[in-house]
């Protein structure tokens, strides 16, 4: 993971996620509200941007104006793949896609924009204060910090659909860690909330259940492994379409102005 960054047909350092739990984020973010949500916070659209983090470029492809620059900085081989399909959509409308297959700490120092987004990225509450430093004189306008805000587990997508004692995460909303983190001379000039649901339909209960007993690391024949099948099985909706799984959740958007 030691490469520098500027075009995409250089060689990728690879991601914590693998293809499959990047797809299945993607999956995720598509069948849910988020986008709806969040991104009237972030209104008006944006003529130039870099997206730190653009995963699969639901949130940045809704921003974009048409007309403008999107610098969208990703290292996850299948989300870079998401966003090399929206290009022929984004050139009807005039879009300019500068993709960076690359981390944030490698990114080149010339790039920028004149907004910075950073939505569900790590390092915005396990590094915040480094990657605060790290984005100074990346942006002209305005930094916008999309952070998990819920009273909740933010571990993996759909956590918060299992009770405490079965998921056994942190429940302390994230983004309080991450103005822990920066500090009175870092902080934000506004925070904003907004709720939504995170939702993703499985083929079947067995898929349902499997992904929670891969999430949690947990052997299927284990006590709590049962008891998470068990709970799953009480609580999904069966629908024509499969077993519909889905959580509330709560964003916090932190925005940074020029001054």
């Amino acid at each position: 993971m030691t490469v520098a960054c500027a075009t995409a047909d250089m060689r990728m350092r690879p991601s914590r996620w693998d293809d499959g739990q990047a797809r299945f984020y993607a999956e995720t973010i598509e069948s849910s509200d988020y986008v709806e949500c969040v991104a009237p916070l972030l209104a008006p659209r944006w003529d130039d941007f870099l997206d730190v983090g653009a995963g699969s470029g639901a949130l940045g492809g809704r921003l974009a104006n048409a007309g403008s620059r999107w610098q969208a900085v990703e290292p996850q081989p299948a989300m870079q793949a998401l966003l090399e399909q929206q290009r022929p959509l984004l050139a009807t409308r005039g879009v300019t896609l500068a993709l960076h297959p690359c981390t944030w700490q490698e990114l080149p120092a010339p790039v920028s924009g004149g907004q910075l987004l950073a939505a569900n990225l790590g390092a915005t509450h396990h590094e915040a204060g480094e990657f605060f430093d790290a984005m100074t004189g990346r942006w002209q306008d305005a930094m916008h910090w999309v952070v998990a805000a819920q009273a909740g587990p933010s571990t993996f997508c759909l956590a918060g659909f299992l009770p405490p004692e079965l998921h056994g995460a942190d429940t302390r909303p994230a983004f309080e860690r991450t103005l822990e983190q920066l500090g009175p001379t870092r902080a934000p000039d506004d925070i904003r909330l907004t709720d939504w649901h995170c939702r993703f339909v499985f083929a079947d209960l067995d898929a349902a259940q499997t992904h929670f007993l891969d999430r949690l690391a947990l052997a299927p024949d284990t006590a709590r492994a049962v008891e998470v099948c068990r709970f799953v099985a009480r609580r999904a909706s069966l629908t024509a379409a499969g077993v519909d799984i889905s959580c509330t959740k709560r964003s916090a958007v932190m925005t940074w102005r020029a001054r």
